[in-house]
């Protein structure tokens, strides 16, 4: 097979300023195609291994989806209950209407977390998180932080709206209720050690792992590229997890992941960790059943609805070569995540360049096409 045109296209982004990059695609267990390019920096003076570390931003959310399936799947968290159940804090919400403060007109369901349809926002400069920030400094816990979080009016009635918000970090506070062990632990215990996923965690330090790859920023009024070094906005400290954005990882952990979901929920090691039918639920279209305004867009272009926290392909009426049903996410580093359980074909993807979307949004479907038709499928 000849995937000398992926080659092209991950080439293409060095010209473009990406300093590095990096796919894995994989098929039932096997890796079909692999390619690592550029440098981690912008000099030129480290080539890129294939190793490094990068942050997944907010790849990180189909994992936290997961771990939070299992706990569905084992009874000890319910997708229709509230979310008070487990959080205490998220009782009697508040919603801002019209500038005026009422009373929420239903409960948070855990659902809505999922779903981004809780009412909550991604302002972590409110006013309730920087006096936590304050009184907790770096040693702020998940739940601290959702305590926090639960302290702001909510900028729509629970069901009513879709808004890409602060949802997966409290449903991260949320497993830490459910499993009685921390985020992190949890997802130790049943994902990354299941599956092998040797060099993934919320912790800078790593005993194992090549370094973290150094981020840089497109500035979008100008197109410059900006060096950002290890900055993150949404990292605090160790003791915060954040679901919606904290973890790091590298390709070969990552694509581990990808394969796994793709594969009806058993990884390369022969570890299960979700039941395919569970998978199934994640990637079934929610927003038109459970919102007033279903309106969704994602980087990867036109199809796409949304599921348990996460982009599914609902229509193929503009030559979308994926079949229905393949789902995924992206970060705002440019990492990626493709995942098709019909065909047990995951693709992921890792870079280093963050706020790029008027290039990125032309690179996703193009890349997912080209694989589709490389394969044959």
């Amino acid at each position: 097979m000849d995937f000398s045109r992926i080659s092209d296209r991950l080439n293409a982004l060095l010209e473009l300023g990406v300093p590095g990059c990096a796919i894995s695609v994989r098929q039932n267990h096997k890796e079909l195609y692999r390619y690592v390019c550029g440098t981690t920096d912008r000099e030129g003076t480290k080539p890129m291994t294939g190793r490094e570390a990068f942050y997944l931003f907010s790849c990180t959310k189909p994992i936290t989806v997961a771990a939070a399936m299992q706990l569905v799947e084992r009874g000890l968290l319910e997708l229709d209950r509230p979310v008070a159940d487990y959080l205490p804090e998220f009782s009697d919400m508040m919603v801002m209407q019209d500038g005026v403060l009422v009373p929420a007109d239903k409960p948070i369901l855990v659902r809505h977390l999922f779903t981004m349809s809780a009412g909550l926002d991604y302002d972590v400069h409110a006013e309730p998180i920087r006096q936590a920030l304050k009184e907790f400094g770096v040693s702020i816990t998940t739940r601290q932080f959702a305590a926090a979080v639960a302290k702001k009016p909510l900028c729509f009635h629970p069901g009513d709206r879709f808004k890409y918000s602060l949802c997966h970090t409290v449903l991260g506070a949320v497993i830490e209720v459910a499993s009685g062990m921390t985020f992190g632990e949890w997802l130790q215990k049943e994902i990354f050690a299941p599956l092998g996923m040797t060099e993934t965690g919320f912790s800078f330090y790593h005993p194992t792992r090549a370094p973290l790859a150094e981020q840089y920023g497109c500035v979008e009024e100008t197109g410059e590229v900006e060096f950002l070094g290890l900055e993150h906005p949404y990292r605090y400290g160790d003791a915060f997890e954040a679901g919606g954005s904290g973890l790091i990882s590298t390709l070969d952990d990552y694509a581990l992941f990808a394969d796994a979901m793709a594969c009806g929920g058993v990884g390369a090691t022969g570890a299960r960790i979700l039941k395919s039918e569970t998978i199934d639920m994640i990637r079934t279209e929610q927003l038109t059943k459970l919102v007033k305004d279903p309106a969704f867009s994602c980087a990867t272009g036109p199809g796409y609805g949304y599921g348990l926290g996460v982009r599914t392909l609902i229509d193929k009426s503009q030559g979308q070569r994926s079949p229905l049903g393949e789902f995924g996410w992206d970060g705002a580093n440019g990492a990626f995540l493709i995942v098709d359980p019909d065909n047990h074909l995951s693709f992921a993807f890792v870079q280093h360049m963050r706020n790029w979307p008027r290039l990125m949004g032309e690179f996703y479907a193009p890349i997912r096409d080209d694989v589709y038709d490389i394969l044959g499928l």
